[in-house]
């Protein structure tokens, strides 16, 4: 079983826990497991050991709980904190939440560029939402980044490609705003970086 799909399983077993009855021992739930020492370690104080130790998926997934506000306090700065560790490591989950949070202001100051950049570096690795949101902005430009619709519309058609039925529809009425030149540069993928 790989860490993502480790840490996804402890948020899972986490969250069915929180609706059972609390009277119940953890143990017997099967949501806790014995330390080395003998005691009993919860699965977000789990979660949370490997999140200390560097693990990437620990990390966004303990983000991810602070964001949402299960099984912790809903704490958007302690969210962000764990989104960007884990960013940083190159998590392409991680580096689009970022990206989420910069474009929307939410526990960061709105900041459209990087917003962007979060965007591109999970997009480069193929992930569908950051490419659907990165071709967004290119599309009409932000607070600091220029409208690029030859690089939007690269963006688009590839989270349409990976099965975004609204990234090919907006690709679709880009196109139309698009010359010749334009659109097979964006279909060869041999488009001048962003500046």
């Amino acid at each position: 079983m790989n860490n993502r799909t480790l840490g996804l399983c402890i948020i899972a077993i986490f969250v069915a826990s929180c609706s059972s009855s609390p009277s119940r021992p953890l143990l017997q739930e099967g949501l806790a497991q014995p330390s080395t020492r003998g005691a009993v370690v919860s699965p977000i104080r789990a979660l949370h050991s490997l999140a200390e130790q560097g693990n990437i998926e620990a990390q966004f997934n303990l983000g991810l709980l602070y964001d949402q506000g299960r099984g912790l306090p809903k704490d958007k700065t302690a969210a962000l904190r764990w989104y960007r560790r884990a960013a940083v490591q190159g998590d392409m989950f991680a580096q689009n939440a970022l990206g989420d949070n910069y474009w929307e202001g939410t526990g960061v100051p709105k900041d459209d560029r990087e917003a962007a950049r979060w965007w591109r570096l999970a997009a480069d690795k193929g992930f569908v939402p950051a490419q659907h949101s990165l071709g967004k902005i290119l599309a009409g430009g932000g607070q600091g980044v220029s409208a690029d619709r030859p690089q939007a519309y690269m963006w688009l058609m590839l989270s349409a490609a990976q099965g975004d039925e609204e990234a090919g529809r907006q690709g679709d009425l880009l196109s139309k705003q698009l010359k010749q030149a334009e659109m097979t540069n964006a279909k060869s993928g041999s488009l001048p970086e962003p500046a």
